[in-house]
């Protein structure tokens, strides 16, 4: 018996190349990070949950549609994605999310409304944790479980959506590393609060990706000899 991944959603299509592959993460992450900056106050979660599930469509079978440096620690922990891809992703990631606050946050300063500073209220590291850990677990388990397309693209939105309601009031949802960096790099994230934004979905995506595999049985981590 072998523990390889099936190519489901959240994994790359092997027919595409490691730069288209790479490039659909730096316009997933640059999208995301666009629709979080521009939605309306009070409705980022939803915004933001209906992106991530959209891209989950549009470019899930290209590169996965990870598009977040927690997402593709957690695949790697859960044995489901090669650490150097998931490297390579995250810098692709982080390059998206920088053009995006770049772009978004001159065009909002263009328009008269700069976006505010995020708030890093009394426990927002514990907050940022949890929240990736809901987005990472789910994501996690739709592809060990091999969902369908359309039920990735519902779970995964939804579980940003929720993991975002969770953490908002403390750390503004942010459950991103590459768009935490990028709010440091917009001057959003004081530098003595970066760090943190960093680390603590890194640490909720190393969970989440333990505890999605640890629940997985072995008939999903089995793959036959003809779809390795």
């Amino acid at each position: 018996m072998t523990t390889e991944p099936m190519t489901t959603e959240q994994l790359p299509d092997a027919a595409h190349t490691l730069l288209q592959r790479l490039t659909a993460e730096a316009i997933g992450t640059f999208l995301l990070v666009t629709s979080a900056l521009l939605a309306p106050a009070g409705t980022t979660f939803a915004v933001v949950g209906l992106t991530l599930g959209v891209m989950v469509i549009a470019i899930g079978k290209v590169s996965g549609a990870q598009i977040n440096p927690a997402v593709t620690t957690a695949l790697i922990v859960a044995r489901q994605f090669p650490l150097r891809d998931g490297l390579q992703y995250m810098v692709a990631q982080i390059i998206g999310a920088t053009l995006a606050m770049l772009l978004q946050t001159s065009l909002l300063r263009g328009l008269g409304h700069p976006a505010g500073a995020v708030p890093a209220n009394t426990g927002y590291w514990l907050a940022e944790l949890l929240g990736a850990l809901i987005l990472t677990f789910t994501v996690t388990r739709v592809v060990v479980s091999k969902a369908t397309d359309a039920a990735a693209a519902l779970a995964i939105g939804l579980a940003l959506a929720i993991g975002i309601g969770v953490a908002g009031a403390f750390s503004g949802g942010v459950l991103n590393p590459a768009i935490a960096l990028s709010l440091m790099f917009g001057g959003l994230i004081s530098v003595s609060h970066g760090l943190l934004y960093i680390v603590a979905p890194l640490v909720g995506g190393v969970l989440g990706g333990l505890l999605g595999r640890f629940l997985a049985s072995p008939a999903e981590l089995y793959v036959p000899a003809g779809r390795r």
